[in-house]
């Protein structure tokens, strides 16, 4: 989990996903969305494998719980996934979950980055998009 490039979050999920590292990952989140300040978060799960459905259940739940919240302040989501299995959990966990801010799945990470950064620029976070394409080595735009 990564916050040097504030308001990016980035998580990047390993193979061996556990149930302490997800939890870890929720409060994570928690704390950061408490700052009420306007955010993207990306999320490199492109390693953990497709049948983990405990944690699917309780992202749903805590997407639910943190709704208000999520909508007031992330700006959007950048999920990065390789297979097209990934695609449609991604997005049956957001319709699960309802939902409704600007998401986009990508297969690396410099897509999501570049997608996060014209998000932050279509809001007036100037600043914060041109950290995360100088960061990432993108074409300003």
């Amino acid at each position: 989990m990564e916050d040097a490039l504030w308001p990016l979050l980035t998580v990047r999920f390993g193979a061996g996903l556990s149930g302490e590292t997800f939890d870890a990952y929720l409060d994570w989140r928690t704390e950061w969305l408490r700052r009420c300040e306007p955010h993207v978060c990306i999320i490199d799960a492109r390693a953990v494998p497709i049948r983990v459905a405990p944690y699917r259940q309780r992202y749903i739940d805590w997407l639910r719980e943190h709704e208000r919240a999520l909508r007031e302040w992330m700006i959007g989501s950048a999920y990065v996934l390789n297979s097209p299995e990934g695609h449609m959990l991604a997005s049956l966990i957001r319709h699960g979950a309802s939902l409704h801010t600007p998401f986009v799945v990508t297969s690396t990470l410099p897509d999501a980055a570049a997608w996060a950064a014209g998000q932050f620029q279509e809001r007036g976070l100037g600043e914060a998009a041109r950290r995360v394409r100088a960061h990432y080595a993108l074409p300003t735009s």
